[in-house]
C-alpha cells in the first residue's frame, strides 16, 4: 500500500549509520500515518450511504444543526429540498429490488450532478433524499428542484438489460429570517413534499412559514 513519497537529500552521501537511523525514524512515521488514514476512511464510511455514496442520515444529523445555526447567526439564505421517488414500491414489486437499487442510485447521481460543491445531498430514508442548499433563496431552490425533477424524468435507467423510467416529487422550503429551527425547517419541507404528492406527483411545491 503506497502512502506517498518522501525525499531526503543533502550535498554529501549519507553514512550507513545515518541511513539506518533514517529508516528507523521512517518506521515510526509510517505506521501512525497508515493508522490515521485508515481511521479517516472508517469515519468517512460511517457517514456515507453504501449504495449511493452520498451522505447518510447520521451525517445529516451532524451537519444540519451547524448549517441552521450559521444561517441564523449570519442571516444567510438556506434552502432544503425533500425528494421522494414516486411509486417506488411498484418498481420493486414489478422489477425486483435490484432495479429499485438502480433507480435509487440514478436519483442520487442526478442530485449530485445538479448541485454546487457547497451543497449537500443526503439519503434520508429508503427512497427519500434531502438536499441542503447554502446561500440559496426561494427562487434558486425552486429552479434547481424543477431542473432536477426534469432531469430524472428524462433519464432512462438500465439495470440488467431492463429499461425503466422514474419520477420524483420535490418539496422545497427556506429558512426564515429569524426564530427558525431545524425542526420547523424539516416540517415545512415535509409539508411541501406532501403537497407535491397530493398534486399528482412528479412536481415541485414550495412551502413557507407564511403559506
Amino acid at each position: 500500500e503506497s502512502l506517498g513519497e518522501l525525499v531526503i537529500s543533502r550535498n554529501k552521501k549519507f553514512t550507513k549509520p545515518e541511513t539506518t537511523l533514517i529508516e528507523t525514524l521512517l518506521c515510526g512515521v509510517v505506521y501512525p500515518l497508515r493508522n490515521a488514514l485508515l481511521y479517516q476512511k472508517a469515519v468517512e464510511a460511517a457517514h456515507k450511504d453504501p449504495l449511493t455514496g452520498v451522505n447518510n442520515r447520521a451525517s445529516m444529523d451532524e451537519i444540519i444543526d451547524r448549517e441552521v445555526n450559521l444561517s441564523t447567526r449570519h442571516g444567510s439564505e438556506l434552502s432544503l429540498l425533500a425528494i421522494d421517488i414516486d411509486h417506488f414500491k411498484k418498481v420493486n414489486d414489478t422489477y425486483g429490488h435490484a432495479m429499485g437499487d438502480c433507480v435509487i442510485k440514478a436519483v442520487a447521481e442526478a442530485s449530485k450532478a445538479a448541485i454546487r460543491t457547497s451543497d449537500m445531498v443526503f439519503r434520508y430514508g429508503g427512497e427519500e433524499f434531502l438536499i441542503l442548499l447554502s446561500n440559496t433563496d426561494r427562487a434558486g431552490a425552486t429552479l434547481l428542484a424543477e431542473r432536477l425533477r426534469q432531469k430524472i424524468e428524462e433519464t432512462c435507467i438500465i439495470c440488467d438489460g431492463t429499461h425503466v423510467s422514474a419520477t420524483v416529487s420535490v418539496g422545497v422550503t427556506c429558512m426564515k429570517a429569524k426564530d427558525d429551527s431545524r425542526t420547523e425547517l424539516f416540517s415545512r419541507a415535509d409539508a411541501a413534499l406532501y403537497q407535491a404528492k397530493s398534486s399528482g406527483r412528479n412536481c415541485c411545491k414550495f412551502f413557507s412559514a407564511e403559506d
